[in-house]
């Protein structure tokens, strides 16, 4: 990944660039509506890459979260049932609890 320097530089190049392009077509051209969708599209397609890199990032997260409790829970040798980890079930067969 790019450091934030060069983030910031790409950011304000990009931004730069797009000012330049609202006054082109307001100024020579006479069309704000032209300058506007040229200028925004390539803010639209960032925003969609940064959201495309934030998911990809998140997945990997929570398969590095899910293998590490896989292998904590497989070391612990917990493999029991969810019922057994109380000692005792607190329903019977008519559905009222013990006491």
């Amino acid at each position: 990944m790019p450091s934030t320097s060069n983030k910031k530089a790409v950011m304000g190049m990009l931004a730069g660039l797009s000012i330049l392009i609202v006054v082109y077509s307001l100024i020579i051209v006479q069309q704000i509506l032209l300058g506007l969708i040229v200028a925004v599209v390539p803010w639209l397609l960032y925003l969609v890459v940064r959201f495309v890199f934030t998911l990809e990032r998140i997945a990997t997260a929570l398969e590095r979260l899910a293998s590490a409790r896989t292998r904590e829970s497989e070391s612990a040798g917990d493999h029991q049932q969810p019922s057994e980890s109380y000692g005792h079930n607190t329903e019977t067969e008519g559905g009222v609890e013990n006491e």
